[in-house]
């Protein structure tokens, strides 16, 4: 026995569901991909999520979108319904209006929430480009949307580099109501050549608690649809890597689950939900004076955390620590930075068990620190810690920066190590975003600087905490206050 379901007279869909499949598929699952087809069948395609630019290097880069019934409701927790449909994609230097390029229309992937990703290949180095997104259901037209990216300058060029690093933001942390997060806007304004999420972009073990994989891309797709965070992605060249939240659970390692979400599935949103290329590990040229490499903290571990650490333990991998010692080793860049979704340097927090810095991962954690720290002018940019610091490893003298999480108010899921001064050289238990800049001036200088959002203006290696008096939605930022507020800066001449 056969369903025969027919809706929209105008667009003429009509969908067969076979009696049989509701022995083996939840009741409730039907019903749900029912109301998308129905939603789809009613309305054009949207760009609720807008669009992510990322993978950019001097040539090429990956164009990330994803179809929706409306124009998302952030304040619900669906709220971006995905549709069916297809995207055309035109791109064009900005100062080359006349020479545009295209992409046929492509339908979006309704396996994969709906989304479709696009490569787009020789492009001009060291150059904005202007995208523009049109969609369609049929031969009905939908919304469309503009939006620009930087390609990376060539391994030859001279000339200032702007880039920004942020990690762990949560529904919980919201601080601008449908807005979303406050950084978004003022990292907008400042417009950077490029943006690293270090990962913990979505939390399924916080509030809303995911239980399914329906619910884990429901929550990617409400953090997505606050303005502020749509409206600087559609503008920005972005690079995406994964923790343990956006994964499946605090801490988390191959095999595990989180009610009824497995790491596996976990793995493939990350995948289906950021542009992203062949491998999550790889290494990107932003001119003759910076080189950053980004890792895969969570794909390749050999042991569970809390294992005894040994030689043959490690947390990167066999295959991906070789190819970072020997990209890094072979790398003519002046500055070398190494953004990892977890610390190498620390300190962290006692008893904790998932990162390089902690002692279930010596035998790693030291071959690494003292290698990084034997190549000139290379540094360690992280995420996953929940205040911000710059520390030097006592040993080796190899500098690390924690970005810390996106506003203040994150600081309180979970708290701090405190300040430890034998590593120390800035502690704030904050959040807001790390800025790395690349100039010369008399020689190629590196500069790190450390900016909060809320007014907390820092700049001893000790600071309290003011406390956050408010309430949920309630933007941190004072309107009379000039925002961001520079709280640590530190520069490196390059040397020999």
């Amino acid at each position: 026995m056969i369903f025969r379901l027919r809706f929209n007279s105008e667009t003429r869909h009509t969908y067969f569901l076979p009696m049989k499949i509701t022995n083996i598929i939840h009741p409730g699952i039907i019903l749900f991909a029912l109301s998308q087809w129905t939603m789809a069948a009613e309305n054009p395609p949207h760009l609720a999520n807008a669009f992510k630019i990322g993978e950019v290097t001097s040539t090429e880069a990956i164009f990330w979108t994803r179809l929706t019934v409306h124009d998302g409701n952030p304040s619900e927790q669906n709220a971006a319904p995905g549709t069916a449909g297809e995207v055309r994609l035109t791109y064009w230097a900005k100062e080359k209006p006349n020479q545009k390029q295209n992409i046929d229309w492509t339908p979006v992937i309704p396996d994969k929430d709906f989304t479709v990703q696009m490569r787009l290949k020789g492009l001009l180095p060291d150059t904005r480009y202007n995208v523009l997104a049109e969609t369609r259901t049929g031969d009905r037209l939908g919304s469309s949307l503009e939006g620009s990216f930087q390609t990376a300058p060539d391994a030859a060029s001279v000339r200032p580099i702007k880039g920004i690093i942020v990690t762990c933001q949560t529904i919980d942390t919201v601080d601008s109501g449908d807005n979303g997060f406050a950084t978004y806007h003022y990292l907008d304004k400042l417009r950077p050549d490029f943006f690293v999420h270090t990962g913990d972009i979505v939390y399924y073990d916080r509030r809303p608690f995911v239980k399914n994989l329906i619910e884990a891309r429901q929550l990617w797709n409400q953090t997505y649809s606050y303005r502020f965070v749509r409206d600087f992605h559609r503008n920005t060249t972005s690079y995406f890597e994964k923790d343990d939240h956006d994964t499946c659970f605090d801490d988390c390692v191959p095999g595990t689950k989180y009610n009824d979400l497995t790491f596996e599935q976990g793995q493939a949103i990350f995948l289906e939900q950021v542009p992203m290329g062949e491998k999550t590990y790889r290494t990107f040229r932003w001119g003759k004076d910076l080189q950053i490499w980004l890792t895969e903290n969570r794909d390749f571990r050999s042991h569970k955390n809390r294992a005894p650490d040994s030689p043959e333990k490690t947390l990167l991998g066999f295959e991906q620590r070789n190819w970072l010692m020997k990209t890094m080793k072979e790398s003519d860049a002046t500055f070398k930075v190494l953004v990892s979704p977890g610390c190498l340097v620390g300190p962290d927090k006692p008893g904790k068990t998932d990162n390089h810095s902690n002692s279930v991962f010596l035998h790693e954690g030291t071959m690494l620190r003292e290698f990084l720290a034997s190549l000139p002018n290379t540094f360690v940019t992280n995420g996953d810690r929940h205040w911000q610091y710059h520390s030097v490893d006592p040993k080796t003298g190899l500098n690390e920066f924690g970005c810390g999480p996106i506003n203040d108010r994150h600081y309180e899921v979970g708290g701090g190590c405190g300040f430890q001064p034998e590593f120390h050289q800035f502690y704030c238990p904050g959040g807001g975003y790390l800025e790395i800049t690349v100039e010369r001036k008399d020689k190629p200088m590196i500069t790190f600087r450390h900016y909060g959002v809320d007014g907390v203006h820092e700049s001893a290696a000790t600071h309290p905490l003011r406390k956050l008096n408010v309430s949920a939605g309630e933007p941190i930022a004072n309107p009379e206050q000039k925002y961001p507020v520079l709280r640590y800066e530190k520069s490196f001449e390059a040397r020999k």
